[in-house]
């Protein structure tokens, strides 16, 4: 147990008056002393449900996000460039996660991806590392294994706790606690292969703003983040959605007008084959079409410096014309 911790959780929990959040560097040196293994199970779990009873602020996900950066800098380096940083986290509800077609689809013109989420076994959704096992992709369990991946098809996934068992068991913090923590915001920021852009998909209204205000202070390069489809980084075709840059030193918001004017998501249908066939050209689906359409355009507007949404669908049809349409053949 960390005496130096338990001033924190005190400042924390002083009450409705006496209570205050936490300055950039005490909330860095708070998740430093996690991260190092200085502080008890009991007390990470009093200092993350006390923050979010009210919500993380912009300087703690500063401080945790240096902390978590400045950790994982120590560890070897990947020895090859990432050009994306995609968290995919949440998981979906009663849809598939089309947005790993636009994932594979921009890997598939040369555009070097690392995804990365964590599974929570016994909850109602589909989370795109059981998708990829079930479609025999591979799923890196080593730096070594990554670094190949790239290699050999421009994107590699890699489970949290492999990227570091301590940031995994503080996501499995939810297991105890019942709650998410603001670690679900932290392991979207971490951006832990120091890609040169990152797309983040958010759930709650206020968290984009949070994300971009965030990215700003950490003089990040070049980051795009946006409420999906149940949190993750997919644009839901049947919502207008709000895009939020951070880019050359400057934020940016664009409004997108929701591409489906009529309700085409087939809840609960998550049979994989609407997958693989919508990627093979052999059926079209009805909702997959635009969630990976408009996805790939927001993410590759991010990429190309394209700021016009007709423009960005272009490049998107561009883009998807090129893949590789054997792809789930040859990795089966």
């Amino acid at each position: 147990m960390s005496n130096d911790f338990t001033q924190y959780v005190k400042i924390l929990g002083r009450g409705k008056k006496g209570a205050r959040s936490l300055t950039v560097a005490e909330a860095e040196h708070a998740m430093g002393l996690m991260l190092s293994g200085q502080v008890a199970p009991e007390q990470s779990g009093a200092f993350w449900m006390l923050i979010r009873i009210r919500e993380e602020t912009v300087e703690e996900t500063v401080g945790f996000t240096k902390a978590t950066r400045d950790y994982l800098s120590k560890k070897e380096p990947l020895g090859t460039k990432v050009d994306l940083d995609w968290p995919a986290y949440a998981g979906k509800r009663n849809e598939l996660p089309w947005f790993l077609l636009a994932a594979l689809a921009l890997a598939n013109t040369g555009v070097n991806i690392v995804m990365h989420g964590h599974t929570f076994e016994g909850e109602n959704r589909l989370y795109v590392e059981t998708v990829m096992n079930l479609l025999g992709l591979a799923v890196c369990d080593s730096r070594e294994q990554l670094k190949k991946a790239l290699q050999a098809n421009h994107f590699a996934y890699m489970p949290l706790t492999k990227i570091d068992e301590s940031l995994g068991r503080m996501m499995d913090l939810k297991y105890v606690l019942g709650l998410r923590s603001p670690v679900n915001t932290v392991v979207r920021m971490m951006n832990p292969f120091c890609a040169d852009h990152s797309v983040h998909g958010v759930f709650h209204r206020g968290y984009d703003e949070l994300h971009l205000s965030a990215s700003e202070q950490l003089g990040d390069a070049s980051v795009l983040v946006f409420r999906g489809g149940n949190g993750e980084a997919e644009v839901n075709p049947e919502r207008d959605v709000t895009l939020g840059k951070w880019q050359d030193g400057m934020a940016s918001w664009s409004d997108w007008p929701k591409a489906e004017q009529q309700h085409k998501r087939l809840k609960d249908n998550v049979d994989l084959s609407r997958l693989t066939d919508h990627w093979r050209g052999h059926q079209l689906d009805q909702f997959g079409e635009q969630a990976v359409r408009q996805t790939i355009a927001s993410v590759a507007g991010l990429l190309y410096g394209v700021t016009s949404h007709e423009e960005c669908l272009v490049l998107a049809d561009s883009i998807w014309l090129k893949r590789d349409k054997a792809y789930f053949d040859s990795q089966i």
